[in-house]
């Protein structure tokens, strides 16, 4: 398991690149939307912690136009508490605060917790993850089914959203894929099963490194499945499809 990455909701990269080659077409970078405003609510100390703790139970709300999103954050627990939607009904912004109205919707129960929107898309990640990875689910914001989920690395975690000229919205980032063979071990043998499996475009076997991403991998832990790092362009619409992209990869053993 690998911790949750340091990027909070306010600041994780969405680079703005207009024209990449790599996608193929041309795009038209856009960001998460931005929410009109946002309100954070002390709810005090978690029941979690020591008295001593100085970590609060926050609950952020983020309004945008015809709904706000509310997040409740328990720093005695691990993961999000819960994320729910609710429409604002006649320009009536709902409050900030704790209690459920009747128009309020879960989005998610614990363990998930909110990135950003992009128009219908409601964008989260997940407290932990594998192999330096960290899943990021997509939610329809209307009916709140998962639309996409996948893992991003941790140690490169950024997305990059992009729009082509027909509307359709795609996003970049770097995948992470665990293997059933050890790349070190296997060599080409072992690298032609990942290629075969997830359709790599990468040119050569790339060269795993170990736990802290420096050294290379120790003798006794060659015998370990690699996981690998790639860079893919999905298109969230009509139906999600992950392309892999040429680009740089990295290696190392699966945790």
């Amino acid at each position: 398991m690998v911790p949750k990455h340091p990027i909070g909701v306010a600041l994780i990269i969405v680079t703005v690149v207009l024209g990449h080659s790599a996608w193929g077409a041309i795009l038209l970078a856009e960001d998460f939307d931005k929410p009109v405003r946002k309100t954070v609510v002390d709810l005090g100390q978690s029941l979690y912690l020591r008295p001593s703790s100085s970590s609060r139970i926050l609950l952020n709300c983020y309004y945008y136009q015809g709904f706000m999103v509310k997040q409740l954050d328990d720093p005695g627990l691990k993961g999000t508490r819960w994320v729910t939607v609710t429409p604002v009904l006649n320009g009536d912004a709902p409050a900030c605060r704790r209690s459920h109205g009747s128009t309020e919707r879960f989005m998610a129960k614990g363990w998930w917790g909110f990135i950003g929107m992009k128009g219908q898309l409601l964008f989260l990640e997940s407290a932990d993850g594998e192999d330096d990875g960290m899943p990021v689910r997509i939610l329809d914001l209307k009916t709140g089914r998962k639309i996409f989920e996948d893992s991003i690395s941790l140690t490169h975690f950024r997305i990059d959203l992009a729009r082509t000229p027909d509307g359709r919205m795609s996003m970049r980032y770097l995948r992470v894929v665990r293997g059933d063979c050890s790349i070190p071990k296997g060599g080409e043998t072992c690298w032609n099963r990942f290629r075969q499996q997830f359709g790599l475009v990468l040119a050569s076997v790339p060269t795993c490194t170990g736990y802290d991403g420096e050294q290379p991998v120790p003798v006794e832990e060659e015998e370990t499945v690699s996981a690998i790092s790639y860079p893919v362009v999905v298109e969230l619409s009509p139906r999600p499809s992950i392309k892999a992209v040429p680009g740089p990869g990295t290696c190392r053993p699966a945790e």
